[in-house]
């Protein structure tokens, strides 16, 4: 069994390896820097796997227990992190080397265990093998699940290259290195949210860089108020900062080989892989501080859905006026002709002034089909500033007859989306068409009264006076 410097045996709980079988002992934390007691002496041996608990297979990565579509979707997740992190690091063909078997132990209901998911590493007759427990008395924590299937893929990637590893060694990957990566690959797929770099915190002020790197996984957990957001901003920003250095993929394919089993201060790692960093703590800070405004930066190519843009539109066209009486008032912009009527030419400029710079700067990012559109918004806009009422009416009904039918497309194709998610991710196969009556059903459902609704009590006592007769 190996253990790891700071906690990698006790990283996520606890797993006892009793004669060759791994079973799971409440899942609760050892107390950190807890020495690892040596293997039993019985030669250890691959468990074996009860013939009634299913498994599913994608390559080396293994998920045993419960059904079949639980076992899919967390198969799927963790394959869906090793193919990101190959891409990120230009290794399109690179394959594991030690295999991962995430076992999935009782079921929504049953007793709550004091954590819910553990991890460690063991050795079966010289061979590594990569384990994460999971209880799923409260399901399954979908981020603390990713957090652990990247940790067990930088461990493969520290003893999967032929690293020697001595007996009594701890290996170690910290907190920093997975949260940063996973905020790196979701930036990447566009599924980060870049406002945690546009908020302007100040960072480095909340956590310093040498904070981030030393803090342990319990640690960096028991963060409180903003700690935690800035953990996440730095760790992101010093990986993507390590991406875009010159040959950065290869370099950062090596660094993660290193990683785990380094003996010694991870910055002189960093820099040995990344000569291109400065070498003072203070250069690093303000080279993941450029990093932070670059990832703050709104990209034009980076355009908002169908979905997004409909909303920011409903949004914007709104026209603010002062009345004769200088009292405020808001009105859609179906209601131009409150505007119009002011007399005041000034103020009607001022009315569609908001509106009109507002729907510029959407036509950066906006769903490139809906540039037309703004288009003509701009005209009426003109028209109501130069007071021509004339066919406005016909023309804002077009355009939003055509919004709507760009918004049902839309929807049609996110729930295709979903559907084909939910029903091919995991190979169960289903009808489309099923899915769409039950969608239509749910959104019914959810527009019918309460039961016990004062409305709908009324009405039926309304509905059995007039329909029998009965007597008030």
């Amino acid at each position: 069994m190996i253990g790891t410097r700071d906690r990698l045996m006790p990283m996520a709980g606890l797993c006892l390896v009793l004669t060759g079988s791994v079973v799971a002992q409440d899942l609760a934390p050892e107390e950190p820097n807890t020495p690892i007691p040596p293997p039993p002496s019985i030669e250890p041996t691959i468990p074996a796997v009860p013939p009634k608990q299913g498994t599913t297979k994608f390559g080396n990565i293994t998920v045993v227990g419960s059904d079949q579509q639980t076992r899919g979707g967390i198969a799927s997740m963790a394959r869906g992190i090793f193919t990101e992190l190959k891409a990120l690091c230009n290794e399109k063909d690179r394959k594991m080397r030690i295999p991962l078997i995430i076992r999935l132990y009782g079921a929504q209901g049953d007793a709550e265990q004091k954590r819910s998911i553990a991890s460690d590493i063991v050795q079966i007759q010289g061979q590594y093998q990569l384990n994460i427990h999971i209880h799923l008395a409260r399901g399954v924590d979908r981020e603390k699940l990713r957090y652990h299937v990247m940790e067990m893929l930088l461990y493969e990637r520290g003893l999967g290259n032929g690293q020697v590893v001595e007996e009594g060694e701890r290996v170690l990957v910290k907190p920093w290195l997975i949260v940063g990566l996973l905020e790196t690959l979701d930036l990447r797929a566009n599924r980060g949210n870049r406002r945690l770099y546009q908020a302007k915190i100040p960072y480095f002020e909340i956590l310093t860089l040498q904070n981030v790197f030393d803090a342990s996984e319990q640690e960096w957990r028991a963060f409180s108020g903003r700690k935690p957001i800035a953990f996440r901003a730095i760790s992101g920003a010093m990986i993507s900062s390590l991406v875009r250095q010159p040959k950065g993929r290869p370099s950062m394919a090596s660094y993660l080989a290193d990683f785990a089993t380094f003996k010694g201060e991870s910055e002189n790692l960093m820099r040995k892989h990344f000569p291109a960093m400065n070498k003072s703590r203070n250069s690093l800070e303000k080279w993941v501080s450029l990093e932070m405004l670059e990832l703050g930066t709104a990209r034009v190519s980076e355009v908002f859905s169908i979905l997004e843009t409909e909303k920011r539109l409903s949004s914007i066209l709104q026209l603010r006026y002062r009345d004769e009486e200088n009292v405020a008032k808001t009105v859609a912009i179906e209601g131009y002709a409150e505007v119009i009527n002011l007399k005041d030419i000034g103020k009607r400029v001022e009315a569609v002034a908001g509106a009109r710079s507002e729907i510029e700067r959407l036509s950066y990012r906006c769903f490139p089909t809906y540039r037309p559109l703004l288009g003509e918004y701009e005209m009426i806009l003109r028209d109501i500033v130069k007071g021509k009422g004339k066919e406005l009416s016909t023309r804002l009904k077009n355009l939003e007859a055509v919004r709507q039918e760009k918004q049902k497309a839309a929807k049609r194709l996110r729930d295709y989306l979903d559907w084909y998610y939910i029903t091919q991710s995991d190979q169960v196969t289903g009808s489309f068409l099923q899915y769409r009556e039950l969608s239509n059903k749910l959104e019914k459902e959810s527009q019918r009264p309460k039961e016990n609704d004062s409305t709908e009590n009324y009405l039926d006592r309304i509905q059995r006076i007039y329909g029998s007769g009965e007597k008030r």
